[in-house]
């Protein structure tokens, strides 16, 4: 199986810890996550890791609104800077929106937790591009299923704003580029809804957008993931969330899975995009699913089955103890069904 790697990761490190309630909260992405999961991969020799190739702004200006304010936030700070925005003026507030203007990111960024720092722009536009050679791949009929190990991870990243911990979008991106090619289904299986995705697309027919996670009611990002979204207008069915409880089991996840798989066998798309989060293992620090490793292999021999080319990009996993292994599990799963 190939493995798209970035060419820059290791640039954006943040660091920066603060107070949220009456704990001590610190940002969880750092290059040491790129690491564990290379380590692993890396002892296997199916495997074969490359690097990500160099796409245009373009792709990524079209979609994503504050592309010049992370570029030009980036290009302004010290080495050794970490901007975080701390006023957020709120939807509908009519302010204009200055993309030379660091002070003002509260336009652009849902939260105080995703700092942008002086090479973030590089690393995050890495990130997708990433996502964009493994789309190359499966749009040219090179490979069937590839993995783009993305870091900054970027479904919480819209088509408005950015946050938690992602600065682009790299799912959407990737969907994005196959779109000329066929209809695409987007299937999330982080912790976390994937609610800059599901923005993104909620008015769109031709992309059919899954999410399981944890249930929004009392897990971030809250005001999205639901299960009563399931599409605007001519899209009205094209969204599909499977919101679970804390403790969920595989069985459990399996069987949210299994819905969500008649929904997009439906849809009869062309192509598959997976948003791989392994913050639904039972030790990852801000999750809270009981996934374990042997599991993932489980989840993957179901998509598997569905046959279809298959991009697989990362996004959460924040326990570096496991995360490798979950990895591992996943992506192993895919080439041992598809080799039965």
């Amino acid at each position: 199986m190939i493995i798209i790697e970035k060419y820059n990761d290791s640039l954006h490190n943040p660091h920066w810890k603060f107070q949220l309630g009456p704990n001590a909260y610190e940002v969880k992405d750092t290059p040491r996550r790129v690491k564990a999961i290379k380590d692993r991969l890396t002892q296997d020799s199916r495997f074969n890791l490359v690097t990500a190739e160099i796409f245009p702004e373009r792709c990524l200006t079209g979609l994503h609104p504050y592309h010049d304010y992370i570029r030009n936030t980036a290009e302004s700070l010290a080495d050794d800077e970490e901007f975080y925005p701390d006023l957020f003026p709120g939807d509908g507030a009519g302010l204009p929106r200055r993309v030379d203007a660091p002070l003002q990111g509260g336009i652009w960024c849902t939260d105080a937790v995703t700092p942008i720092m002086k090479k973030t722009y590089a690393v995050a536009k890495g990130s997708a591009d990433t996502a964009l050679t493994g789309a190359e791949l499966l749009a040219s009929g090179e490979e069937q299923v590839v993995y783009a190990l993305c870091r900054p991870s970027g479904h919480h990243a819209g088509p408005r704003v950015f946050g938690g911990y992602c600065y682009f979008n790299n799912v959407a991106t990737a969907a994005n580029y196959l779109l000329p090619k066929g209809r695409v289904a987007i299937l999330d299986l982080d912790y976390h809804h994937g609610n800059g995705t599901q923005e993104f697309f909620i008015e769109h027919k031709a992309v059919f957008t899954a999410s399981i996670h944890g249930d929004p009611v009392v897990e971030y990002p809250y005001f999205w993931g639901y299960a009563d979204e399931r599409g605007v207008g001519q899209a009205e069915g094209t969204n599909h969330n499977e919101p679970l409880p804390q403790g969920t089991t595989c069985a459990q996840y399996l069987e949210a899975l299994d819905r969500i798989i008649d929904s997009l066998r439906s849809f009869a798309p062309d192509f598959m995009i997976i948003a791989a989060g392994f913050d639904t293992h039972a030790k990852d620090p801000i999750g809270g699913f009981g996934l374990q490793v042997g599991d993932y292999s489980r989840i993957a021999a179901r998509l598997c089955d569905l046959r279809l080319p298959t991009l697989i990009c990362q996004e959460g996993g924040y326990n570096l103890d496991v995360l490798g292994e979950c990895v591992h599990a996943f992506l192993t799963g895919f080439i041992e069904t598809k080799a039965s």
